[in-house]
């Protein structure tokens, strides 16, 4: 190998490595500097080589651990050394890894290093990466110590529920027996009361007995009064309808022409999306379109085709063979019986004429195949490649024609709210279902609240409820509930108990109301749950209940006789209680005396 040959390897060597490499000679200049050297510090190797090494690195600013290192393995000319120093250059500090090493003169008078080599490594996200695998493990071991903290707190909770539970099973034991013992005085009492005047035992009323004197018992004659049963919430005015408006395709934003809070017209554009992207996947899809077009027309005329006409060349050139061969093999035949060629000619006629043979057989059958490439199952896929290819073209026309999105109602426009967490402005990225901005139309107003899982099985779609609100005083509204969510979402301020949405869509209002309800303001609203003007109410002390049979003691004061009714019972209410069924307008029960 010669000398340039050797020189060239080890050229393209110190090019090709991806570690620094610069050779600063006994004067001080830059000998040698590989590419790799010149992007660590960002200098082209025209502004490294042959130049001063204190006029290339010791005039800027930021590279004073870096120069103190090559210096020092000039003045110590020691052995091989590897130091990390930190540079800066530009505005990014950098740690490199530098291993210097020095070249002692060939000559006998000179007394210091010939030269010195830097070998230079980026190793900023080797210590990027170690500093933050550092502060990971610190941040797990401070989690790893507030987990023990919080399991000795629960344990220690634990041990002072388990003391509380024994203390209330204790307290319950006790009730239970007091609550006995006062079952035992009261039946008692009732089953052979005391004469504490010595008069005698106290008369009973028998059921369906009679009555010397009705006027002596207490009474009451049951009259239809309105019943009504609401539930007091609060909630806030929200807009009747909102729009969402989502991306269409993965693009970004070309143009928008609305601001947030903007009125709009239905029909008014929003936004543009560029369709760059979009009409290079259009052209490729018209491309498919054409050529599963084409397919299916070759298909069709199948037998007109260019592989038809091409196998069908092939077999005649093999049946033209097949004939030259035998036309041989029979002259060969001839000149055999006659002694004038030999036996081998012969011989030699008859193989090339199977040979023939069986390419004019394997001519046919590639005939065959050739033909079944357009038989009904080649024309039915055929068909449905240029189906799908329809299908997308038309995909990409609609697409293309949703680029610019309108406004689908009239209303406020409402930005804000989109997956990527930016501003809904020119040149960002939106991806397909993204949500840009919502519609909101504010000439309908409703109120959003929530009720416990206690309340809202007395809520359903279509009760009546009155609005009011501190934000509009004089003003009471009225409305409908028109949901009721069917699932609980978490739980909310009252206590552990879950929390179920409902929407209550105010009515028509005119012009000055509306002028007084501003969305987002807060609503007291009063839903009426029951309501039964025609309903009976009876005391609540008037009603006697035996295990599932409840009833009230009515009197007939024609015949002055005390029957005992069953009832069905409705709503109760601090003191009443509403009978359903077993009880008619006008009739008279007897109340317990007091």
């Amino acid at each position: 190998m010669t000398t340039t040959q050797s020189r060239d390897i080890y050229r393209t060597l110190l090019e090709n490595l991806s570690d620094g490499v610069m050779v600063v000679d006994a004067d001080g200049t830059v000998r040698l500097a590989n590419p790799a050297l010149c992007r660590t510090f960002g200098f082209t190797p025209q502004e490294v080589v042959g130049r001063p090494f204190g006029e290339i690195f010791v005039a800027f600013e930021g590279f004073d651990d870096f120069v103190e290192t090559i210096l020092d393995a000039i003045t110590e000319q020691g052995d091989i050394k590897r130091r990390v120093v930190s540079v800066r250059i530009g505005d990014e500090f950098r740690s490199l890894s530098v291993t210097t090493s020095y070249l002692p003169a060939t000559g006998e008078e000179q007394a210091g290093p010939a030269a010195v080599i830097a070998v230079v490594s980026d190793i900023t996200e080797l210590r990027e990466l170690r500093e933050t695998e550092l502060r990971m493990a610190k941040v797990v071991e401070n989690q790893l110590t507030e987990l023990q903290v919080a399991y000795r707190d629960i344990e220690s909770r634990n041990e002072t529920l388990s003391v509380m539970m024994k203390k209330v099973q204790a307290a319950r034991g006790v009730a239970a027996l007091l609550v006995v013992g006062l079952f035992l005085v009261i039946g008692g009492w009732y089953i052979q009361p005391l004469d504490v005047t010595g008069s005698g035992p106290a008369p009973t009323l028998p059921a369906g007995g009679e009555v010397a004197d009705p006027g002596t018992l207490p009474t009451m004659t049951v009259e239809p009064r309105e019943l009504r049963s609401t539930l007091a919430l609060r909630g806030n005015l929200t807009p009747g309808h909102v729009v969402k408006v989502v991306g269409p395709v993965d693009s970004h934003v070309r143009e928008v022409y609305v601001d947030h809070g903007q009125r709009v017209a239905a029909g008014d554009a929003l936004v543009d999306i560029d369709a760059g992207q979009l009409q290079r996947d259009y052209r490729r899809v018209q491309v498919e379109h054409i050529r599963a077009r084409d397919k299916l027309l070759e298909i069709e005329d199948w037998e007109n085709s260019d592989d038809m006409a091409r196998a069908r060349r092939v077999l005649r050139r093999a049946k033209i063979m097949l004939d030259d061969a035998e036309l041989r093999l029979q002259r060969t035949a001839f000149l055999l019986d006659e002694g004038i060629v030999p036996a081998s000619e012969y011989e030699s006629a008859q193989q090339q004429h199977q040979e023939r043979k069986l390419d004019f057989e394997q001519a046919e059958r590639e005939l065959e195949s050739a033909r079944a490439q357009g038989n009904a199952e080649a024309r039915r896929v055929a068909r449905l490649e240029v189906e799908n290819a329809q299908s997308q073209l038309q995909q990409h026309e609609q697409k293309l024609d949703q680029l610019e999105i309108k406004a689908p109602i009239a209303g406020i426009v409402v930005t804000g709210g989109g997956a990527v967490g930016k501003p809904l402005a020119k040149g960002r990225p939106v991806a397909q279902g993204e949500l840009l901005l919502s519609i909101t139309d504010f000439e309908q107003i409703s109120v959003a609240s929530s009720v416990d899982e206690v309340d809202v099985r007395k809520i359903e779609p279509g009760q009546r409820a009155l609005v009011t609100g501190p934000g509009f005083p004089g003003l009471e509204v009225e409305g409908t509930v028109t949901q009721v969510s069917a699932r609980g979402l978490g739980r909310g301020n009252r206590g552990n108990t879950p929390q179920f949405n409902i929407v209550i869509a105010l009515d028509s209002l005119d012009a000055a109301a509306r002028a007084q309800l501003r969305v987002g303001m807060s609503a007291y609203v009063t839903i009426i749950v029951h309501s039964n003007p025609e309903a009976l109410l009876v005391p609540i002390e008037a009603v006697q209940e035996s295990g599932a049979e409840t009833w009230v003691r009515v009197l007939d004061p024609d015949t002055a006789t005390v029957e005992r009714r069953t009832v069905k019972l409705g709503l109760t209410t601090l003191d009443s209680v509403e009978v359903a069924a077993g009880l008619a307008a006008g009739e008279e029960i007897v109340l317990p005396e007091r």
